[in-house]
């Protein structure tokens, strides 16, 4: 059961669920419906109300309000809410500050202090010489700044934020179609490649430009993409890295596998966000050990409670080549 948890009021039984989150966006999203006989009458939410978002009692979101519509006809009102996590105001906000000389990790807790959110930060971060904005969105600079350290920046429970790489822990689960998997799509998204990717900017610490290039092999017609290098003094095999890994996360989205199961827990809890996970489709010839890039848990009358993974492999977020088969997965089979 899905249960909203404000104002010491609580509110469950929802007859439409979506709760969405990605290890490219830095917001959980949560859709929620319900239709009752009657008018009815709001639940009290306003701009600034945060909701605790629980699943069987197991907190997956902080959110605040987007949009609350009540429907009314003569027979019934419907309530609907679109909502995100408290990490929104970095996407929605416009905001300018400059930072030298300290480490990403250092960065992040700055911006999000600034705006009261909560964030997590595994491991060690390398420094980044410069980092500027200039009435942007802080998250698409704190985006960029992951991306080029090879880290991901993704939703955590408490509506905050996750700093962290890779995992590279074992698979916490075994889906095989047939048996776990009720349905799956594999996705050629040609739009999303191109045929060489560019990083330039300039390195101040040597007084010299740079400039990455990467070729995609698969795309042999002019279709070129350049990028402004997303930090100061990183040289040129900065540069290189972040060209190769901006091919290979556009590969990996564009040869995607997504995934529905039935329910929203495996035999360790509910489904996640980066962790990784064994997927068996023998009709496709898969048999591999994938990262979740996103979850999306749904319920609804028709298909009743349902989980969406969309799974890729996690080299694709280290920047290292990988080597595909058929549709661009990896056809290396794991060891029973």
């Amino acid at each position: 059961m899905v249960e909203l948890r404000f104002d010491g009021k609580r509110y469950g039984y929802w007859q439409k669920v979506s709760i969405s989150e990605s290890v490219d966006d830095m917001s959980a999203t949560v859709r929620l419906s319900i239709t009752r006989p009657g008018t009815g009458e709001s639940l009290g939410l306003s701009a600034s109300t945060v909701v605790e978002v629980l699943i069987d009692g197991l907190l997956v979101a902080t959110v605040r309000p987007d949009v609350v519509r009540r429907s009314v006809d003569a027979n019934s009102h419907t309530i609907s809410i679109d909502a995100r996590s408290l990490a929104r105001e970095l996407v929605d906000s416009q905001y300018s500050v400059t930072l030298s000389g300290l480490k990403l990790g250092e960065i992040a807790n700055k911006l999000c202090s600034t705006f009261k959110v909560p964030i997590k930060i595994v491991g060690d971060t390398a420094v980044v010489p410069d980092f500027a904005m200039q009435s942007e969105a802080p998250a698409n600079a704190l985006i960029n700044a992951a991306r080029a350290a090879n880290m991901l920046l993704h939703p955590s429970p408490d509506g905050g934020l996750v700093l962290t790489p890779p995992t590279n822990a074992a698979p916490v689960a075994t889906l095989i179609y047939g048996v776990h998997i009720k349905r799956y799509d594999v996705v050629d998204e040609f739009k999303l490649r191109h045929s060489e990717y560019w990083v330039k900017g300039y390195d101040y610490e040597n007084d010299a430009a740079i400039n990455g290039k990467v070729k995609d092999g698969g795309i042999t017609h002019y279709r070129p993409m350049q990028i402004v290098a997303d930090r100061y003094g990183q040289g040129q095999g900065g540069s290189d890295r972040r060209a190769l890994l901006e091919r290979n996360r556009r590969l990996a989205r564009a040869h995607r596998i997504e995934l529905d199961v039935v329910g929203w827990t495996h035999a360790g809890g509910l489904w996640a966000i980066n962790t990784q996970v064994r997927v068996i489709i023998p009709e496709e010839g898969i048999d591999g050990v994938f990262l979740i890039g996103e979850r999306s848990f749904t319920q609804d009358d028709h298909n009743g409670t349902t989980t969406q993974l969309q799974v890729m492999h996690r080299q694709a977020f280290e920047g290292d080549a990988k080597k595909t088969g058929k549709k661009g997965v990896s056809k290396k089979k794991v060891k029973k």
